[in-house]
């Protein structure tokens, strides 16, 4: 399966602030097996400066769930995320629902992130 399933989400319409959110496998055939998933961030207002191998535009990829250490989950199909107060809430095939959010302080460099397996992680049942 190589497609994932997106949403788009923006700080109240306020231009610039669009957002891609996608969750997708991140290696094997999840039409058969149980397979791992990823989140995805891309920017909904630019285009990556550097092109496909095969020269077609690619989405800007802001961020990622792989940036969380220790962080997995199991990718559910048909499932996308969905956005909700600041928070980005992901259905797993693990029965539970990931939420990521932004830390209440920001801090320079990548996007930061409270979504993690200790504080402010939830892996709701």
């Amino acid at each position: 399966m190589p497609g994932g399933f997106p949403i788009v989400t923006s700080d109240d319409g306020t231009p610039g602030t669009g957002i891609v959110w996608a969750t997708a496998p991140l290696s094997g055939d999840a039409n058969h097996d149980v397979v791992d998933g990823i989140l995805r961030a891309y920017d909904a207002t630019a285009l990556d400066p550097v092109n496909n191998a095969d020269g077609t535009p690619r989405l800007k990829l802001l961020w990622d769930s792989r940036h969380i250490p220790e962080n997995s989950f199991k990718f559910s199909k048909f499932c996308p995320p969905v956005v909700a107060d600041g928070r980005v809430l992901v259905p797993t095939y693990d029965g539970c629902v990931d939420v990521y959010a932004l830390p209440a302080v920001a801090q320079a460099g990548p996007l930061p992130t409270n979504a993690n397996r200790g504080p402010g992680h939830r892996h709701d049942h």
